[in-house]
C-alpha cells in the first residue's frame, strides 16, 4: 500500500507504548475477612439475655466478657455437681477409712475393692460435671468459687473468643435464646483478603507473588491464590491477595478499583482499541511499514480508558511489534479488506 493509497483511504496511525507508562486495567475488588480470622460467639445453654456490654464495631480482648446469660439450665447443672461433690467427699472418706480398716486387716479385701470402685464412679460424674459446667462457659476460677462456696449462680458472663472487631450482634437484653444460638461475630482484622473478580484472558499474567495496588489509595496487596472456576456469567476468575496491617483503611465488604502488577511487564503494550481487529479466532494489529502495513497476530489483556493492553501473540514470527511503532487506528477496515484479498479468509 503506497502513501497516496494511505492518503486518500484517511488511515490514521498512533504509536504504541509501553504497558508501564500508564496506570493499567481496572479492576473490581472486594475487602473480605479471611474465615480463620472470624470466631462466632455462640450461647453453652439456654437462657435469657440479660445484659449486651459491647456493641457493633467496638474493639474486644479474648476474655473480655461482652454479655450475660440468664439459664436455668445452668442452675440445674450446678446443682447437680455440688450434689455429687457431696457424694464424691463421702465416697473418699470412706475409701480412705476401708484402706485404713484393710491395712490393719479388719476388713477383707473385698469390701475395700467395692469402696474403691464407688469412689471411681463417684469421681467420674464428678469430672463429667465439671466439664460440662466448663462447655456451659464456667471458667475454672468460678468453677473453684463454687466448690468453696456451694454458691449456685443463675448468670453467666459470656467472653470473647478472641481478639477482634464485633462486626455483628445479633441479640438484645431480654432475648431468650437456645444452646447453640449465634450471638456476636467477631474477626480480627489485622490481615484481610482482597477478592478480585479478573477477565480470563489475563488470568496468564497472575501468579501469586504478583502485586495489587488499591487504586484511590496505594495499598498494596499480595497474590496469594488464583481461583479454579470461571464465572459462566461473565467469564471471570477470582484472584485472591493479602493485605495486612492496614490501620482501619480497609474494611470488609467494602467495594474498590484494584490493577494488578505482574511481576514482569517488559512484553506489555497499550494501544488505543480502533486498532486491535479480529480475524477468524484471533486478534491483529496492523503495523506501518515503508511498504504499507503488516498484520500482526496479539493478544487482548484489558481495556481501560480506551485503551488495550496487548502483547505480541507467539504465533507471529515474521513480524514483530515493540513501543514506539506506528499502528493503523483509522481506516483500519479499508487495511483488513486488502490483506484479506490478498490471500486471507474470513
Amino acid at each position: 500500500m503506497s502513501a497516496s493509497q494511505v492518503q486518500a483511504l484517511g488511515i490514521q496511525t498512533a504509536a504504541a507504548e509501553p504497558a508501564s507508562n500508564v496506570a493499567g486495567q481496572a479492576y473490581p475488588a472486594e475487602i473480605r475477612v479471611p474465615p480463620a480470622n472470624e470466631t462466632v460467639l455462640a450461647a453453652p445453654v439456654d437462657g435469657m439475655i440479660q445484659q449486651v456490654r459491647v456493641a457493633e464495631g467496638e474493639t474486644v480482648t479474648q476474655g473480655q466478657p461482652v454479655a450475660s446469660l440468664l439459664s436455668s439450665g445452668l442452675v440445674t447443672l450446678q446443682s447437680d455437681y455440688l450434689e455429687t461433690l457431696a457424694t464424691h467427699r463421702v465416697a473418699a472418706q470412706a475409701l480412705e477409712r476401708d484402706r485404713s480398716l484393710a491395712a490393719e486387716g479388719i476388713i477383707a479385701e473385698r469390701r475395700l475393692n467395692e469402696t474403691r470402685g464407688a469412689y471411681n464412679q463417684s469421681d467420674a460424674r464428678l469430672s463429667a460435671l465439671r466439664q460440662s459446667l466448663s462447655l456451659a462457659g464456667m471458667s475454672d476460677a468460678a468453677l473453684d468459687k463454687l466448690d468453696q462456696t456451694r454458691r449456685i449462680d443463675p448468670v453467666l458472663d459470656l467472653v470473647a473468643p478472641q481478639d477482634g472487631t464485633v462486626m455483628e450482634q445479633m441479640i438484645t437484653a431480654g432475648e431468650r435464646v437456645n444452646a447453640a444460638s449465634a450471638l456476636m461475630r467477631i474477626s480480627a482484622l489485622d490481615t484481610l483478603w482482597l477478592e478480585v473478580r479478573l477477565p480470563v484472558e489475563r488470568l496468564a499474567d497472575v501468579q501469586p507473588g504478583d502485586r495489587v495496588i488499591v487504586m484511590d489509595n496505594g495499598i498494596q496487596a499480595e497474590v496469594i491464590l488464583t481461583g479454579s472456576r470461571i464465572d459462566p456469567d461473565d467469564q471471570t476468575v477470582m484472584i485472591r491477595a493479602r493485605v495486612e496491617a492496614v490501620d482501619g483503611r480497609l474494611r470488609p465488604g467494602q467495594f474498590l478499583r484494584v490493577r494488578l502488577e505482574g511481576a514482569d511487564q517488559s512484553d506489555l503494550l497499550r494501544v488505543p482499541g480502533d486498532a486491535v481487529v479480529r480475524q477468524g479466532n484471533g486478534f491483529f494489529v496492523f503495523v506501518a511499514t515503508e511498504d504499507g502495513f503488516d498484520a500482526v497476530a496479539v493478544e487482548r489483556l484489558g481495556e481501560a480508558d480506551g485503551l488495550l493492553t496487548i502483547r505480541v501473540s507467539d504465533t507471529s514470527e515474521q513480524s514483530r511489534l515493540s513501543a514506539g511503532d506506528e499502528v493503523a487506528v483509522d481506516g483500519v477496515a479499508a487495511i483488513k479488506g486488502a490483506w484479506q484479498g490478498m490471500g486471507g479468509d474470513e
